[in-house]
């Protein structure tokens, strides 16, 4: 009889567990940028996996950078192991639509009552759309903006209250910053941060775009492009250092460089790492002419699977990770923009969060003027971006001059568009 009892009992635990395993969804995501990523998504998997206890994330290796991210995608179509749900630069989207591979999010959202009750703004939920369908909720948004190392400017003897708002006076400072005892870094660009973004940055601020609306044509062969281009070129003349953007970070954060043009999405943890060591400040992108805009910059989270089943569960969590509870975590652990309103309103997540983090303030004051972050059409899009930053990188180490990229480049760009891709869209 005990022996009949134990069977019994194994078999009703083994039935249990057996349910239990048929009940729970696991949604593998594939995110980039480790660095800046890591933690934050272990944290919200793990806060999101409390609260939907039959819902398993599971990661998939992340890749380096956005472009890495889509590539990953694009090879996981035909290794058949393409991750449920993916975070992709805001200008990655097209190269996925293209391919017939995110899903339309607003039958999800509908059923909820609607973007706007989920606390997703008009325009945030617009950075996620491509041909008027909803295929990615932005997660963190950024715009470019400068780092400073007050006490490099005041030992230069200038002074935050007066600091350039023009290219040209940067160089300046950045030269009696250089100056200084110990000879630190005066100013740097980070050229090469996600593809062509800060180059675009450049190019929107003076009115003008890298490429039309439909990724079809070629539009920085105009006058703010020259000018962008050939301040790339004054950049070098100027005595700025030719550095990386996972050189230049760490040399700010140390002290020994004053100032950093690149993305809000690194302010918090700046933060953390310069403590005391200096004050540490960030200001507007300069140079924004009355019609100039800033590009929007930053990652979205895109549904990839075509599991019923599996795309309801991830649906819960793209709700979460772009809700108040993941934005809130988000924020104060990055210094990206918040995608979702909710935890804004909120006094105990957000609402007084910027009142402490003035750096990462600068950024949100920026959204006015932002525009969304440009893409190029076609099975080319990637490699476009690498094409332009080889010219850049020749730009900023002083190897290439503006008459040696154009019109080279353009032609070069066009040349690798689709044949079919409409003009004038």
């Amino acid at each position: 009889m005990r022996l009949l009892s134990t069977i019994a009992t194994s078999i009703i635990c083994f039935s249990m567990l057996s349910l239990q395993a048929e009940a729970e969804t696991e949604i593998s995501v594939l995110y980039p940028i480790p660095s800046t990523f890591s933690k934050l998504q272990e944290e919200i998997a793990g806060k999101f996996m409390e609260a939907h206890p039959d819902i398993k994330i599971k990661f998939q290796a992340p890749a380096e950078n956005y472009a890495q991210a889509v590539q990953q995608i694009l090879r996981s179509t035909l290794t058949k192991d393409t991750p449920d749900v993916a975070y992709i630069g805001l200008d990655m989207l097209r190269a996925l639509v293209e391919r017939d591979l995110p899903v339309d999010l607003e039958p999800f959202a509908e059923a909820d009552g609607g973007f706007d009750k989920l606390g997703y703004m008009a325009t945030v939920v617009s950075l996620g759309q491509m041909n008027g369908t909803t295929y990615a909720l932005p997660f963190a948004i950024s715009t470019p903006i400068l780092y400073v190392n007050e006490d490099l400017v005041t030992a230069a003897g200038s002074s935050m209250d007066d600091f350039p708002t023009t290219w040209d006076g940067i160089l300046t400072l950045g030269k009696k910053i250089k100056a200084l005892p110990g000879a630190p870094g005066g100013f740097s660009f980070q050229w090469d941060s996600s593809g062509n973004w800060l180059v675009q940055a450049l190019i929107n601020s003076q009115g003008g775009h890298m490429t039309s609306e439909n990724g079809c044509e070629v539009l920085f062969d105009s006058k703010a492009g020259t000018w962008a281009f050939s301040m790339l070129e004054k950049f070098h003349a100027e005595g700025m250092e030719y550095l990386t953007y996972k050189q230049n970070r760490p040399a700010f954060d140390a002290g020994k460089m004053g100032i950093v043009a690149g993305s809000t999405a690194y302010v918090a943890q700046a933060d953390t790492i310069i403590g005391d060591k200096f004050t540490f400040r960030t200001m507007p992108w300069p140079d924004v002419a009355k019609d100039g805009r800033v590009p929007t910059g930053g990652a979205s989270a895109v549904i990839l699977t075509r599991d019923k089943k599996k795309q309801q569960a991830a649906w819960e969590y793209l709700k979460f990770a772009t809700g108040p509870v993941g934005q809130t975590l988000m924020v104060s652990q990055t210094g990206y923009g918040p995608s979702n309103r909710l935890p804004v309103d909120e006094p105990t997540m957000l609402g007084n969060y910027y009142e402490g983090h003035p750096n990462q303030l600068t950024s949100v004051n920026q959204m006015a003027i932002a525009q969304p972050w440009e893409s190029w059409a076609g099975a080319n899009g990637i490699k476009i971006k690498d094409v332009i930053n080889n010219k850049v990188e020749g730009l900023v180490s002083g190897s290439l001059k503006v008459s040696d990229v154009f019109p080279k480049l353009t032609q070069e760009v066009r040349g690798l568009l689709p044949t079919n891709c409409p003009v004038g869209n």
